[in-house]
């Protein structure tokens, strides 16, 4: 493709976010170009359930469809602590892991769009024209550049944008496979377990099918360089068992039949110098999510929605001043969900550890309000039973 030719908008990332907003762009009949150095999306310990809001946004832009050959759809959900249940939901939720997810949303992106196989060097945004070079030389120019490149790129800080932390280390999260040693299916669809006690610094564990197997994802307060993470890496069935000793009232007898993913999580925010002309940042290089609060999919998403809403019009008239850019960034439903994520995780946060008189009382009404609310009107072994024949028959 010519260098020389301006396009539409120019996004750096291929990721979910980038992928989608690709795909949703050029239905609008936006010309677009789009920048990853990787073919294939590498196996990823990230997001490994599609909720009810994310699926609902998937649909509207055309994407769930193709991603349900690799998932696995969650009918009930059992919400547990100590030995009883407080609660049984039924609503739209998939197993999937984040690799199949990036790569069924990238399977759709149609030929149009100029897909470009390369590393970028440096980005040049303009009011009128922004450059992106790759390594070795070649220049895309674009009226737009959407920076989708994560949380770990370079990129950002060369543009003049600094994050400001919120809160360091603020969660630390575990992805496995989970079987039953007698080797006979859960007697559950899926079950989200909670700790009994405070000393755990566990928020809550998750336990859902992935196609053949049940996994796990486990959300603790702990940090690396913790005996704690040293012993769940080496010694996960018995750390598991230590820190929810009452969970194989669920499972029954199991063991952990995979190797453990760990995954520390900051909450930050780009604070400063993202707003320039030509220039905006989507999903997780904005603001990072923490896993526990469900949000992390339904931020990338919403930045999407957004964006993609915002961008046609943009390109209607001449120019992409910081008035325009300014809109993506105030966008109601982009900084309400910002806002909601952060206040999730600091709520989840608080609820798992607070030690005062005032908190301990409010984690018991909650649990013992939600128990006695009549949600949980099913027994237990009608409850399991169920689960366990929606398994066999997956």
């Amino acid at each position: 493709m010519n260098s020389t030719s301006v396009w539409d908008v120019a996004i750096v990332g291929a990721g979910l976010a980038g992928a989608s907003a690709a795909i949703v762009l050029t239905g609008k009949g936006v010309r677009v170009a789009l920048i990853d150095s990787r073919e294939t999306y590498p196996a990823c310990f990230k997001a490994e359930k599609i909720e009810p809001d994310q699926a609902d946004l998937f649909r509207k832009f055309g994407l769930l469809e193709g991603l349900l050959p690799s998932a696995s759809r969650i009918h009930e959900i059992v919400s547990a602590r100590s030995k009883h249940v407080f609660r049984v939901q039924h609503y739209e939720q998939y197993g999937i892991f984040y690799q199949d997810i990036v790569n069924g949303v990238r399977a759709q992106i149609p030929s149009s769009v100029m897909w470009k196989n390369a590393r970028v060097q440096d980005i040049l945004p303009g009011s009128n024209v922004s450059k992106v070079t790759l390594m070795g030389g070649e220049t895309i120019a674009a009226r737009l550049v959407v920076l989708a490149c994560g949380a770990g790129s370079n990129l950002p800080a060369g543009l003049g944008i600094r994050k400001r932390m919120i809160s360091e280390r603020h969660s630390f999260c575990l992805g496995f496979n989970i079987a039953r040693k007698d080797g006979k299916p859960f007697p559950f669809d899926a079950l989200t377990y909670y700790p009994d006690r405070l000393s755990a610094r566990v928020a809550f564990l998750t336990l859902f099918p992935i196609r053949e197997v049940m996994r796990a994802n486990y959300f603790v307060y702990r940090t690396v360089g913790e005996e704690w993470v040293s012993r769940f890496g080496k010694h996960a069935d018995e750390q598991l068992m230590q820190d929810l000793p009452k969970l194989a009232h669920f499972t029954g007898p199991f063991h952990v039949s995979s190797r453990v993913e760990m995954c520390p999580i900051d909450l930050y925010r780009a604070d400063e110098g993202h707003v320039q002309p030509g220039l905006v940042l989507v999903g997780d290089v904005f603001q990072g999510p923490c896993p526990t609060t469900g949000m992390g999919m339904s931020k990338v998403l919403t930045d999407v929605d957004a964006l993609c809403e915002c961008v046609p019009r943009w390109l209607s008239t001449p120019g992409m001043g910081i008035e325009k850019i300014e809109g993506y960034y105030g966008h109601p439903r982009k900084t309400s969900c910002d806002a909601r994520a952060l206040r999730g995780a600091a709520y989840q946060r608080t609820l798992s550890t607070d030690p005062s008189l005032r908190w301990r009382i409010y984690r018991e009404l909650m649990y013992l309000w939600t128990r006695l609310s009549g949600w949980a009107t099913t027994p237990f072994k009608r409850v399991v039973g169920s689960g366990a024949e929606k398994r066999s028959s997956m």
